[in-house]
């Protein structure tokens, strides 16, 4: 019996041209988009902006090897807490270097979040989220809430025909 042929994706593109005719209100919108997330969030994590950052930052980084990894678990997908053996970690240096805020600053802002137990140091040198921060966040529907904005976003961006269906199809 011959194989499903998997039906191919739609993509969509930037139409530079309209982009450019527009590209103000695009900005603003987009601008506008991404600073009510990231206030959003701040608000209910109830961190200032540049703790904020090192906690994302972390948070990203533990999920990241996870999401990146070839042979993800489809069991792992939702918003259950990752299993410890499939988080990844980041150091108070590299934190430091990818936001260009000053070591002393990253060591104190690190401290706070170890105190909040938002996050943990699972040996000398490695920070992650504890888990479970997902899972709190989809109860108050926030990750929920930020998908709905980007596709309105992106709703707005096709009827604005600055993105448009692309010519070529992902198989």
């Amino acid at each position: 019996m011959p194989e499903a042929e998997t039906p191919p994706r739609l993509r969509l593109e930037l139409d530079l041209p309209r982009y450019a005719e527009i590209e103000r209100r695009v900005a603003y919108d987009l601008t506008n988009l991404l600073l009510m997330q990231n206030l959003e969030l701040q608000h209910y994590f109830g961190l200032r902006a540049e703790d904020y950052q090192v906690f994302m930052l972390i948070g990203l980084s533990t999920v990241q090897k996870f999401v990146r990894s070839a042979g993800t678990d489809p069991g792992l997908q939702d918003r259950t807490p990752l299993p410890s053996e499939h988080a990844s970690a980041i150091s108070r240096r590299r934190i430091s270097e990818t936001l260009g805020i000053p070591l002393e600053t990253v060591r104190r802002i690190v401290a706070n979040l170890l105190a909040r137990g938002m996050i943990v140091e699972r040996r000398r040198g490695c920070l992650s989220t504890p888990g479970g921060t997902l899972t709190a966040m989809s109860a108050k529907a926030i990750p929920e809430r930020i998908a709905r904005r980007f596709v309105a976003q992106s709703n707005t961006l096709l009827r604005l025909e600055v993105i448009k269906p692309s010519d070529r199809c992902q198989p």
